[in-house]
């Protein structure tokens, strides 16, 4: 069974992330995919505080240690995160910087949500994951209004829970990362 890091980078207090991430989680165990959540306001990283580039390896933070093992410990990775003034949030960014070869290969689905559908976070993040080499197999975007209310109640399309076991199969059948 391969195992699925679930991230939710929304920390705001009134965030619905959590509500959008258990539709991702329920998809996915229906396809056979073990899920954990990595909720970044639970994880509560600092913003990045190691001495060393992360692309060294040099971890020697016990949060940064802790993210990594996370991080390789799956197969590939789901990220779910609204758009917060045509971008994503910082704590995404964030997560994402702390590490380096724990991204390379790995696959990743985008999974957005906003009034737009969140294009702007999913387009911006594949270009981030794609500079620390992760292998970004699609972008799922949620409208609110259609596929979710901004309460979080979800009314996922058709066509976007079918994207989203399009992206599911295309990471199962990813070729496992191999950090460097």
């Amino acid at each position: 069974m391969k195992k699925l890091g679930l991230i939710v980078s929304s920390t705001r207090p009134s965030r619905i992330g959590p509500k959008a991430a258990e539709w991702v989680k329920s998809v996915a165990a229906n396809q056979g995919w073990e899920v954990e959540l990595f909720d970044l306001a639970e994880i509560g990283l600092p913003f990045l505080d190691e001495a060393d580039v992360p692309m060294q390896g040099n971890y020697t933070q016990p949060h940064t240690k802790e993210w990594a093992a996370k991080v390789a410990g799956v197969d590939a990775v789901a990220v779910v995160t609204p758009q917060y003034n045509k971008s994503f949030p910082a704590t995404i960014k964030n997560a994402i910087d702390f590490l380096f070869a724990e991204w390379n290969d790995k696959p990743v689905a985008l999974v957005g949500y906003g009034w737009t559908g969140g294009t702007d976070a999913t387009e911006g993040l594949a270009g981030v994951f794609g500079h620390v080499k992760a292998n970004v197999v699609d972008q799922i975007n949620l409208v609110f209004n259609t596929d979710l209310d901004p309460a979080g109640e979800m009314t996922v399309s058709e066509e976007n829970d079918d994207a989203l076991r399009i992206a599911l199969t295309a990471m199962a059948d990813a070729p496992a990362n191999q950090p460097a």
